[in-house]
């Protein structure tokens, strides 16, 4: 393998795994509040280095105060209610030929 095939691959596989973590934060909220809990509490061992539990810290998801829009936790019921839009009646098309000169 090539030296620009391997660093081809390594963005690529860089970009993909960004855009699933940016995916998973966005329409999996809590669960993935849950993993990032999961990882922190493994790296903030106390037998483990001081900077690596500095890691934890830092990885630590920051706590909510209840349930919120957008957070995906369906606990206001706020997600499941939308508002009802008026009936609009359906308009006609009406395709006319472009004139040629």
């Amino acid at each position: 393998m090539s030296m620009s095939a391997l660093m081809q691959a390594t963005v690529i596989t860089a970009v993909v795994g960004w855009s699933v973590l940016f995916a998973a934060r966005r329409f999996l909220p809590v669960a993935s509040r849950r993993v990032q809990a999961k990882i922190a509490g493994a790296f903030g061992r106390p037998s483990l280095p001081a900077w690596l539990r500095g890691v934890a810290l830092r990885l630590q998801p920051q706590a909510t105060g209840g349930g919120s829009c957008g957070d995906g936790c369906s606990s206001c019921g706020g997600c499941a209610t939308a508002v009802a839009r008026p009936v609009v009646e359906a308009q006609s098309l009406t395709f006319h030929p472009r004139a040629r000169t």
